[in-house]
């Protein structure tokens, strides 16, 4: 099954700076699928709680811990109207920080990569 990757660059703490890169589409014959990925890059050395945010509610996905790529699965059903955000708490720490809205398919990985 092919995905369309969406990635997207945030600057947590600073600011949300979304990168878009986009493959073929998605390979509509059979049924649809029933998870969507979340790759969180954490350059920093602090471990964050990652979120999915959607209609004023919120989501915890995990927790991403410092200097690893964690990858996160969620059901699709959270991705199939509108748009979703990410936010990153850091653990023990204060502040959250968020993606800009996203248009999220079904079956598509979204990157985010925390940074320093």
């Amino acid at each position: 099954m092919r995905y369309r990757v969406l990635r997207v660059a945030a600057v947590f703490f600073t600011a949300a700076l979304p990168a878009c890169s986009h493959s073929s589409e998605p390979d509509v014959s059979g049924p649809p699928p029933t998870h969507t990925v979340l790759q969180v890059n954490n350059k920093n050395f602090y471990d964050f709680t990652v979120y999915l945010a959607r209609f004023g509610d919120r989501v915890r996905l995990g927790t991403a811990t410092g200097n690893r790529t964690t990858t996160f699965e969620f059901p699709s059903q959270f991705v199939q109207n509108g748009t979703v955000r990410f936010e990153a708490h850091p653990v023990g720490g204060t502040g959250s920080a968020f993606t800009e809205e996203l248009s999220v398919r079904p079956g598509e990985m979204v990157s985010v990569e925390i940074t320093p």
